[in-house]
């Protein structure tokens, strides 16, 4: 029986949110992985339903040693600024690129559904704003790489595209 969805980002805003709504709506146990380069513990939720890790999703295999537990994953864990991506981009292509692809792996190799957060900043301007900035382009290329991992092995994804978020842990 998979009884948990992990969250990548769980500490974020939407990440944190996410987590709410999931303990009100089902009754399976949740993981957070955070680095907290965005995230605060200050969203954290007291619940026995919920663990929170902090790392990287690039050690993703390392941390979860039970991979056939894990209903879905909801990819939120990845750099998330746009003007920060030029000043940071070593950052931004590590969490989006390196730490991206070793989730997508992860679920690829467990056969674990994944929901992947894209953005707007991906499909603006009929798809020219993908190269405006470090961030648009990681996540393009994130959305290529999905679409065809789902040819290539049939891999299971949903995508959310968030516009102009705002609310409680922002």
């Amino acid at each position: 029986m998979k009884k948990n969805i992990l969250i990548t980002g769980g500490a974020g805003f939407v990440g944190s949110n996410l987590i709410k709504l999931l303990l009100k709506k089902t009754k399976f146990n949740l993981i957070s992985i955070d680095d907290y380069s965005s995230g605060s513990k200050k969203n954290h939720i007291i619940n026995k339903r919920i663990k929170y890790i902090q790392s990287s999703t690039k050690n993703i295999s390392n941390i979860l040693k039970k991979p056939k537990n894990i209903h879905s994953i909801f990819h939120f864990g990845e750099f998330a600024r746009i003007y920060q991506s030029f000043n940071q981009m070593d950052k931004c292509m590590e969490s989006n690129s390196i730490g991206s692809n070793a989730v997508f792996s992860f679920c690829l190799k467990n056969k674990i559904k994944l929901v992947y957060s894209a953005t707007s900043a991906t499909i603006g301007n009929r798809g020219m704003d993908k190269n405006l900035s470090p961030y648009a382009f990681t996540k393009a290329k994130n959305l290529e790489l999905l679409e065809n991992l789902k040819k290539w092995f049939k891999f299971k994804f949903e995508i959310i595209y968030f516009y102009n978020v705002y609310g409680p842990n922002q």
